[in-house]
């Protein structure tokens, strides 16, 4: 079972790969995880689901999830990622819930600003009951104001509690928001599809 707790220090994507090192949490999950067909093309081994809330929480999963990929070698890793305004979709909502109740690691990059978006709150729920399968990983990226209000804090203690109940290790790092609101949106030019299995190499 994976036992660690990932302690934010910094606010570089560096920085993240090497606490999720430290903490060892996606190495043991790949050594937890089915092993691979005999077949000449291999089963996943490794289930990740990605939710993001905009565009640069977004990037902010990409860019971590690219560093961790250098740390696992010659494993398939199967990766699907949502943003959560897609989630208001029927069948995107009814994929992303089989998903993540199937995955080994969840990585849910979002804002401290408030509440979240209540469609995700319903996916959530709707996954949570579900997870049946071994024990797994929730990392969650979490954007914090450059001033704290009283709002602060509630998106880190709500991922919480979801990891609790979905018996999931909870492995947080907080990232400064930047204090120009418009760039809390700003497109990024990521290169990648929504969802796609790649093969990971050190």
């Amino acid at each position: 079972m994976v036992a660690a707790r990932l302690v934010a220090k910094g606010n570089t994507i560096p920085q993240a790969a090497e606490c999720m090192q430290r903490a060892s949490a996606l190495s043991q999950t790949v050594s937890s995880a089915k092993a691979f067909s005999a077949s000449t093309e291999p089963e996943p081994s490794l289930k990740v689901v990605t939710v993001y809330q905009d565009p640069l929480t977004r990037h902010w999963a990409t860019k971590l999830w690219e560093r961790v990929g250098q740390l696992i070698s010659d494993e398939v890793v199967c990766h699907q990622s949502w943003k959560m305004s897609d989630l208001t979709d029927p069948r995107v909502f009814l994929d992303a819930v089989r998903a993540a109740a199937e995955a080994d690691v969840l990585v849910i990059s979002v804002r401290d600003a408030g509440e979240l978006p209540i469609n995700f709150y319903v996916w959530v729920d709707a996954w949570v009951p579900s997870r049946a399968g071994p024990a797994g990983a929730l990392v969650a990226l979490i954007g914090m104001p450059p001033q704290p209000d009283s709002q602060s804090g509630r998106a880190y203690q709500y991922l919480e509690t979801v990891a609790r109940k979905a018996h999931l290790d909870f492995l947080p790092h907080e990232r400064k928001l930047p204090d120009n609101p418009l760039s809390l949106s700003t497109p990024v030019k990521l290169g990648q599809p929504a969802s796609l299995t790649i093969h990971l190499a050190a």
